[in-house]
């Protein structure tokens, strides 16, 4: 925080010169903030640092049919991060403990056993979408 409070204030001063001289417009500010709560998580890089959170993910599934041709299913939902394996490039992902996915088992109901031992086992690259989620 100190860091960027004197950043801030460095970079205020350097303004004020420039209004002063005319080369920018007058009254310009700057707004320094975080990625936020719902940040986008990098794959692989943030996933160690995001293991215990919730995250809402959107991703995609290949599978070969009868004809041999492949389709492509997608999907979405909220997750917990169970592993990864970097070498392999994929990760396990399970069903985070958040009110929306509770809810689709029942108001007021926990998570059941089904959805506590489901997963979903995918490679990186399938990985649409992931950001962090806030249950509030």
């Amino acid at each position: 925080m100190a860091d960027i409070e004197a950043f801030s204030a460095a970079y205020r001063a350097r303004l004020d010169e420039a209004e002063e001289a005319g080369s920018v417009p007058k009254n310009v500010s700057l707004e320094v903030s975080s990625p936020g709560v719902e940040r986008v998580v990098r794959i692989p890089q943030d996933l160690d640092r995001f293991k215990d959170r919730a995250m809402y993910v959107k991703y995609f599934l290949e599978s070969v049919n009868e004809t041999g041709g492949v389709s492509v299913e997608e999907g979405e939902g909220i997750f917990r991060l169970v592993s990864f394996d970097l070498d392999l490039a994929v990760c396990l992902l399970g069903i985070a403990d958040v009110r929306i996915n509770r809810e689709k088992a029942g108001k007021g109901r926990p998570l059941n056993k089904k959805q506590r031992d489901w997963r979903l086992n995918t490679p990186f690259h399938s990985l649409r979408l992931v950001r962090l989620y806030s249950d509030t």
